[in-house]
């Protein structure tokens, strides 16, 4: 005869090894899902930081703000001058709100001779991008904060001698200009998928060089020859850095 207390135990046993399969099952799908989302937010996250950094590019790049801004009162005729080389011109891309394309809405990062840390307070603090500002965003969902630099430098000594220049021609009697290097940095940031202090963030964004350059003989404060990008990710903030140089020349053509 067979027992029918046995048979009840089985089934019970038998009940809780299904239900327990059916909770790492469970579990295991809701991981996978988080964990495709994640992906899938990063994947989404580093695609709008890319388009922004490149738009900031782009109009950087447009003629009309090219000849405008290259005058000698111009954002980087301010910058090119001989006593401004080496120095950084920030400001912060609003997309498409008025206005932030100006010297007046621009600050100057520097590192001075004999100084421990750079030093961003030449045209006050205007430029520099604030998390606290809504007005600081590329767009309306206050999602993505791009900050630019630009830096005119000598072009190296291991560039070709004479690059860019118009062949045949002096450069002082043609009254054409000298051949120089620009460097334009774009960091692009998305505070609200990390977990850092605002705080933290705008010091980075207003105390850092985009490149930073200790000055000879000077033994730099802790972290104050941190990049803005390197500043950025030792707080894990989202970010895409976009780097691009471009050699200034001048050609001649009969007419």
């Amino acid at each position: 005869m067979i027992n029918k207390k046995s048979q009840q135990g089985a089934t019970l046993v038998i009940v809780l090894l299904v239900m327990l399969l059916i909770i790492i099952i469970g579990t295991l799908a809701v991981r996978q899902s988080l964990v495709s989302l994640n992906i899938a937010t990063n994947g989404q996250a580093q695609q709008l930081m890319f388009e922004n950094s490149d738009s900031a590019v782009f109009t950087l790049q447009d003629a009309d703000n090219l000849s405008q801004e290259l005058a000698t009162n111009g954002m980087f005729g301010y910058i090119r001058t001989a006593n401004n080389k080496g120095k950084e011109l920030v400001f912060c891309y609003k997309g498409t709100q008025p206005g932030f394309f100006s010297l007046a809405n621009a600050s100057v990062m520097q590192w001075k001779e004999g100084q421990v840390a750079p030093d961003g307070t030449e045209l006050g603090s205007g430029g520099y991008c604030s998390v606290n500002s809504a007005n600081n965003y590329t767009s309306g969902r206050r999602a993505v904060m791009t900050q630019v630099s630009i830096q005119f430098v000598s072009l190296s000594s291991g560039t070709t001698p004479f690059a860019g220049t118009a062949l045949g021609t002096d450069a002082e009697t043609a009254k054409v200009i000298t051949p120089e290097k620009a460097i334009v940095h774009t960091i692009s940031i998305m505070p609200t998928l990390s977990s850092a202090s605002n705080t933290d963030i705008n010091t980075c964004l207003s105390t850092k060089m985009s490149n930073p350059s200790v000055p000879t003989g000077v033994t730099a404060t802790a972290g104050a020859s941190q990049s803005v990008s390197q500043c950025i990710a030792a707080l894990n903030v989202p970010f895409e850095t976009h780097v691009t140089e471009y050699n200034l020349t001048q050609t001649l053509s009969s007419s």
